[in-house]
């Protein structure tokens, strides 16, 4: 029977790119890499979690995966954004939630779409 959530996979034709908005932009550290830097790279905050993995399509022989949706936490969305923006990124106004939430929405290179979040 399943026992645990591993990771999401993304097979991508820019893989290498694809890893580097995560690193570069959105500055999530590398966990592990099962083949290389550009495929194969495993991202996350803590070792043994569920993390997110970067394949590159061609090298695996494999189709692209469909879009995912991932969400980020921070404690300051407003410094993040600020920090992104320097970075070139450009983002659309954070919206804050009745339910409790302020976040921002974008996307990767690939289409993924990614939230950052700050609970309120």
């Amino acid at each position: 029977m399943i026992t645990g959530y591993y990771c999401t996979n993304i097979f991508s034709e820019k893989a290498e790119e694809l890893i580097e908005f995560y690193t570069q932009i959105l500055e999530i550290p590398i966990i592990k890499a099962d083949d290389d830097n550009t495929n194969g790279v495993y991202f996350g905050f803590f070792e043994n979690v569920p993390m997110i993995c970067i394949w590159d399509c061609k090298k695996c022989n494999v189709e692209p995966t469909g879009h995912q949706s991932f969400v980020f936490y921070t404690p300051n969305l407003d410094s993040t954004i600020e920090q992104m923006k320097k970075k070139g990124v450009v983002l659309p106004d954070a919206i804050r939630y009745d339910w409790g939430t302020y976040e921002v929405r974008l996307n990767d290179i690939d289409g993924n779409e990614i939230v950052v979040v700050e609970f309120v």
